[in-house]
Formats: C-alpha cells, structure tokens, sequence
C-alpha cells in the first residue's frame, strides 16, 4: 500500500491542550487550577484509597488551569518585558507540573490495574 502526504498538519496533544484552553473562558480555567489544588490537598489530608492517583489527577488539572491563565496573561501583556519573565516562567512550572503529573497517573494507574499481579 503506498503511503500518501496530509496536507494537513500532524495535530500533537500538547497543542490540542493549548487550543482548548485559549478557548475556555477566565471562569472554567480558574475552577480548573482551584478545584484541582482543591482535589489534591484532601487527598492529601485525608488519603482515600487510590490517594495518590487522586493527587496526580487534581495536579493534572491543577496544571492545566495554570497554564491557560498565564498563557492569557502572557497575550494580554505582551508589550510589558518586565511582567513577561516571571509569567513565562510560571507557564513553564505548569508545563513541567503537567507533564510530571500525566506520567504520574499513566504510572499509578497501570500499578492499580496490575495490582498484586506482580509479586
């Protein structure tokens, strides 16, 4: 079978993130970071079963949140370089936040499933 080129582009998650959260509003964004800091610090205090899967998830959201409203900062101030560096440098804590804590729940999600599987 011959392979044949897309003329459109490859779309990656990272950018399809992105794109969903430049188009959510100030509102869903905030009760993403809030409400995934929220989720994560009572499974922290109170440590349910699964209670790390529950910190990486809210961390995952928690992240997401984060990054649209400092990406929607970063837009908005774009002509002030002063306010810029610190914003871009909580943007990429997000990106690392995210990424650390994605890899985290794919981690202890294959460990709940495998369970005492593996002795």
């Amino acid at each position: 079978m011959p392979a044949t080129r897309s003329s459109e582009p490859d779309v990656t998650l990272a950018a399809l993130l992105a794109a969903r959260a430049r188009r959510a509003s100030d509102g869903r964004l905030a009760l993403n970071a809030g409400g995934g800091l929220l989720a994560a610090a009572l499974a922290l205090a109170l440590r349910p079963p699964v209670w790390p899967l529950v910190i990486a998830a809210g961390s995952c959201f928690f992240a997401y949140g984060a990054w649209g409203i400092t990406d929607r900062a970063l837009h908005e101030r774009a002509a002030d370089a002063r306010e810029a560096g610190p914003l871009r440098v909580l943007r990429g804590a997000a990106v690392v936040v995210g990424i650390l804590s994605a890899l985290a729940v794919g981690g202890l999600v294959m460990a709940v499933a495998l369970g005492n599987w593996i002795h």
